[in-house]
C-alpha cells in the first residue's frame, strides 16, 4: 500500500529562497542559499505512519537571486535555481534514482506603499511576480520520470506575494514580521498541474550587536490537489505547518552569513497515503554593494 503513495512536498520552495533584502533606492544585494532537504515521512491525513519499503526521498536545492530597489518604494527580485532529487526504494541498485538540472525561475516587483521612517514603525511591501520554467522537466533515459521528481515543473505561474513588519523600536532591533503568497500554477505540456498554493508566515526577528541576529516563525502552507488532464490526482494536496528558524552573521560590513531550517509541527494531507517533509536545513551567503 505505501508504494501506492505519491509526494505532495513542494521540495524547492523557491519563493521562500528569493531575496527581498533591497528596500532603499539603490540597494543592490546578491544572495546565493543551498537547502538539503529530507521528504521522507508517511503520512495518513494528520497520522504518521510506519513505512515498510525501505525508501529514502530527498532533494538538493541550490538557488542564486538578486534584489535591486530603484527607489524608497520599488524594487525588483529574481533567481534561478539548480535542483538534485534522490530517491531510493529498498536495497538493490535499481531501486536508487537520481535527477538533476536547472530549475525553475522567479521575478518579482515589489512596491512599498508604507516604509520605515524616524517617524513610522511600519513597513508593508506588495508584490507581483512570475515562475518562469527555465529548466528540464523530462528528465529520463527511455522513460520520463515522474513530475515531482523533474528538476523543473515544466509550467509558468502567477504569484501574489505581501509583506508587513513592525519595529517595537526605535532601531528596528526587535520586529515582528509577516508575510503571505499565492501561487497559480500552470499547466505543462504533459497536461500536469501543480496544485495552487497559499503560504502564510508568522515571526519575530532580533539584532543582537552589530554582527547577529536570528529570526523564529511559523508557516502554514496550503495546496490544491495536482491534476491531470483536468482531473485530481489521489494523494497530492493539504496543509502544512512548520516551525522556521534562522540566525545570521555579518562578515564585515557587506557580508552575512545565513543558517536557516524548516521542521514540521502538524500537516493534515489528502488521499490515503502521502511522503512529506521530514525536515530541512541550509546554508546562504548575502553580499551588499
Amino acid at each position: 500500500m505505501a508504494s501506492a503513495a505519491t509526494c505532495s512536498c513542494a521540495g524547492v520552495p523557491l519563493l521562500a529562497s528569493i531575496d527581498t533584502s533591497a528596500s532603499q533606492e539603490g540597494d543592490f544585494f546578491i544572495n546565493y542559499s543551498t537547502e538539503y532537504h529530507q521528504i521522507s515521512d508517511l503520512v495518513r491525513g494528520s497520522e504518521d505512519i510506519p513505512d515498510e519499503t525501505g525508501r529514502d526521498r530527498n532533494s538538493f536545492s541550490q538557488v542564486l537571486s538578486a534584489s535591486y530597489a530603484f527607489s524608497d518604494r520599488w524594487s525588483v527580485s529574481a533567481l534561478v535555481s539548480h535542483v538534485e532529487h534522490n530517491r531510493t526504494i529498498g536495497t538493490g541498485f535499481f531501486g536508487k534514482e537520481t535527477t538533476s538540472g536547472m530549475g525553475d525561475s522567479v521575478v518579482l516587483v515589489r512596491y512599498l506603499p508604507l516604509y520605515r521612517t524616524p517617524f513610522s514603525r511600519h513597513e508593508l511591501s506588495l508584490g507581483l511576480g512570475a515562475r518562469i520554467a527555465t529548466g528540464d522537466d523530462s528528465f529520463g533515459s527511455g522513460f520520463v520520470v515522474s513530475e515531482d521528481m523533474q528538476p523543473s515543473t515544466g509550467a509558468s505561474a502567477s504569484i501574489l506575494w505581501s509583506s508587513y513588519s513592525y519595529a517595537f523600536n526605535q532601531a528596528a532591533t526587535l520586529q515582528l514580521n509577516a508575510s503571505a503568497s499565492y501561487t497559480d500554477n500552470a499547466e505543462n505540456d504533459r497536461q500536469y498541474t501543480f496544485g495552487n498554493e497559499t503560504s502564510i508566515t508568522l515571526g519575530l526577528a532580533q539584532t543582537v550587536g552589530t554582527r547577529f541576529s536570528w529570526s523564529a516563525g511559523l508557516r502554514l502552507r496550503e495546496t490544491d490537489a495536482d491534476q491531470r488532464f483536468g482531473f485530481d490526482i489521489p494523494n497530492t494536496g493539504g496543509q502544512w505547518l512548520d516551525f522556521v528558524p534562522a540566525v545570521q552573521f555579518s562578515v564585515g560590513d557587506a557580508l552575512k552569513l545565513g543558517l536557516f531550517g524548516r521542521v514540521p509541527l502538524d500537516r493534515d494531507l489528502e488521499g490515503a497515503l502521502q511522503f512529506t517533509t521530514s525536515y530541512s536545513y541550509g546554508l546562504s551567503l548575502t553580499y551588499g554593494f
